[in-house]
């Protein structure tokens, strides 16, 4: 445990840094992170570049006034970090590409920006998606390839200390990490760290499974420990489900494809079963509080937002009206909505980027990420796992429609690291040969 504060003294300094300037200095923030960031660049400290970056995104989505300056440095942020992965994009040999299968994608929600009530913001999403799938990739293959597993234990490390910091804020001052009666940690909310430690969870599996050496056998039960306690104490049941899902088909994937999918096939059909009873399920296993049984019947308002989700979608069937026009038309509608029991957006990936892209974009974002899946399915059994368990929790949250959050860019750290150990396969063949 030592050595892992060893080695991420210097981004624990860094980040510390940013945090102080960004409370207490105002807008000078905007300067001297950046500066610090061609600073880093120039001394080589990519591994500091990323993970600040991680932690950037991380802080943008709290509710805290005081850093709220990470919500905007973000969007500075995304245009210099793909700025040094262009740098270094002309020294790889290989390169990560999945980027291409959105490329239609891409087209679509650039012409979906002319529709929109507010075209720079729209714009400015669209950018900041594009720059995320095409340059973050290759900028983790390239400090992948320059500090190797000492990247993975380092988001290991930055992700437990996020979530050791809620538990003990959580005791000294509630009021930073309790949003209306439930645990969220250092999150915006209590779904959003759900989702957090959701997607971690699948990281942390397939990097262990990968390198079994990475952590000691102690390390490893105080990770799952922590990652379950803050799943559990924020009472996000989506979250808790799309983990459990991971896990159960990542058993079965690893056994053999073909059995994995047959038991995928089986579970859809008692799918309806389960979702009927999930109130005594949840009730017998004694965690009923925990996963707030009381508002089951109506998703906790999702029905509401669905419903007029539908009907926004009529309007605008196949052509949407561009990346944020979902959170536009649910902010115009607001009174309307909080009346009806529901605040928030559309709280389902698909309506959401059905309302913005339209049901074309929506296929060429589905396609492309099935396409991604199934070839990295051929590196690695836990693609396709996944791949479910992903799909199953964006039927709930609407965070992949987002590319400048916590969540989507772990997803990429995800699909990088998969085609990442491809990648050093052909290298050290290359080098054989």
């Amino acid at each position: 445990m030592k050595q892992l504060f060893a080695d991420n003294k210097q981004l624990l300094l860094i980040g510390s840094i940013w945090i102080i300037f960004g409370i207490y200095t105002g807008p000078l923030v905007y300067i001297v992170l950046p500066i610090m960031l061609l600073l880093m660049n120039k001394r080589e400290m990519h591994l500091e570049i990323l993970l600040g970056f991680f932690l950037i995104l991380t802080l943008s989505d709290s509710r805290s006034h005081s850093l709220s300056f990470a919500a905007n440095i973000k969007n500075i942020y995304i245009l210099l970090i793909s700025l040094f992965s262009y740098m270094q994009i002309k020294n790889l040999n290989q390169k990560i590409d999945f980027y291409k299968y959105f490329i239609p994608f891409f087209l679509v929600a650039l012409i979906c920006i002319f529709f929109n009530p507010n075209m720079f913001l729209s714009a400015q999403k669209v950018l900041s998606y594009i720059l995320l799938f095409c340059f973050v990739p290759n900028y983790v293959w390239f400090v992948y390839q320059k500090y190797g597993d000492t990247f993975i234990r380092s988001v290991i490390f930055l992700v437990c200390v996020i979530l050791v910091l809620g538990i003990v804020f959580n005791f000294f001052k509630s009021d930073l990490t309790i949003l209306a009666g439930r645990y969220r940690g250092l999150l915006g909310n209590p779904n959003g760290l759900g989702l957090y430690v959701f997607l971690f969870l699948v990281f942390f599996s397939i990097s262990s499974d990968d390198n079994p050496e990475l952590l000691t056998r102690g390390q490893k039960v105080i990770v799952y420990l922590l990652c379950f306690y803050s799943l559990l104490k924020c009472g996000a049941r989506t979250s808790l489900v799309s983990t459990l899902l991971f896990f159960f088909f990542k058993r079965f994937y690893k056994i053999s494809p073909i059995v994995g999918f047959f038991i995928f096939i089986a579970t859809a059909f008692v799918y309806n079963l389960i979702s009927d009873n999930m109130t005594e399920i949840i009730t017998s296993l004694g965690l009923g509080e925990e996963l707030r049984v009381s508002t089951i019947e109506n998703g906790s308002g999702r029905e509401v937002a669905w419903q007029f989700a539908w009907q926004q979608i009529n309007e605008n069937f196949f052509l949407g009206k561009g990346f944020s026009y979902t959170e536009y038309i649910y902010r115009k509608n607001y009174e309307y909505l909080s009346l009806l029991g529901h605040e928030g957006a559309a709280h389902n990936s698909y309506l959401t980027l059905w309302l913005d892209v339209g049901l074309i974009g929506l296929v060429l974002f589905l396609g492309g990420l099935l396409i991604t899946f199934l070839k990295a399915a051929k590196l690695n059994r836990a693609a396709i796992p996944i791949l479910y368990a992903v799909l199953f929790s964006n039927q709930y949250e609407s965070w992949l429609t987002a590319s400048l959050n916590p969540f989507t860019i772990q997803l990429i750290f995800v699909i990088s690291f998969i085609f990442i150990k491809d990648l050093l396969k052909d290298e050290k063949l290359a080098i054989n040969c």
